[in-house]
């Protein structure tokens, strides 16, 4: 990953700091959303189909940000807000871990690095228009959201186990320079992983509920 891994991140998070200060329309943020939703599953999916290389162990969109950014999509097209909160508070942190991270190796190909970026940047924009809008989260439902990551966790270590994949990194460290390099070995690294994904839950939480605060004042 390398300094190139940020350099990259850093250009991506000014062009959402502009679209923050100087857009400032959720209408337009929202139309660019969904098109660069769609321009990133299907050049993805596309491209590893077409180049006989998708891996159903590794490209299928189970890790959670990738869970995430599907159900932004559908959320979009169905013009649905049920999976706002788990949305919302899956978004900001899966975002910035994503510049701040990478799960990917030497040896990756260049459109899973494109995917890599442009998911984490969909997650972040989603969440400024959600912010710009004053959308709040109650605290039933972020236990309710917590409960279902939960669910899905499980879920997915069942299915590692079946298909000898490393969805959520449950049964391995990922790849390439992130975190988890430097938490102790399994299951000490996966442990620390989780408390971190609730701390960020927390701090998601607490910012929307701060916006909540601000529209009762």
């Amino acid at each position: 990953m390398g300094y190139n891994h940020f350099i990259v991140s850093g250009l991506l998070s000014g062009v959402l700091y502009l679209l923050y200060h100087k857009v400032n329309d959720t209408a337009i943020l929202s139309k660019v959303l969904k098109w660069l939703l769609i321009f990133n599953f299907v050049s993805f999916n596309a491209t590893l189909l077409l180049s006989g290389v998708f891996d159903y162990t590794v490209h299928l969109p189970i890790h959670l940000c990738y869970l995430t950014e599907l159900g932004i999509f559908l959320s979009i097209i169905f013009k649905s807000k049920i999976l706002y909160p788990w949305l919302a508070l899956n978004a900001l942190g899966g975002g910035i871990t994503g510049f701040t991270n990478s799960n990917l190796s030497e040896n990756s190909l260049l459109i899973e690095y494109i995917h890599l970026y442009l998911s984490h940047f969909s997650l972040i924009l989603f969440f400024i228009i959600i912010y710009l809008n004053k959308f709040t989260i109650s605290r039933y439902e972020f236990i309710q959201s917590t409960i279902f990551n939960a669910l899905i966790f499980f879920s997915v270590c069942y299915f590692n186990i079946l298909v000898e994949s490393n969805y959520w990194f449950t049964m391995h460290r990922p790849p390439g320079s992130n975190l988890a390099q430097l938490l102790p070995d399994w299951p000490g690294y996966l442990l620390g992983l989780i408390i971190i994904g609730l701390i960020s839950y927390y701090i998601t939480f607490r910012l929307l509920q701060n916006i909540n605060s601000r529209l009762y004042k």
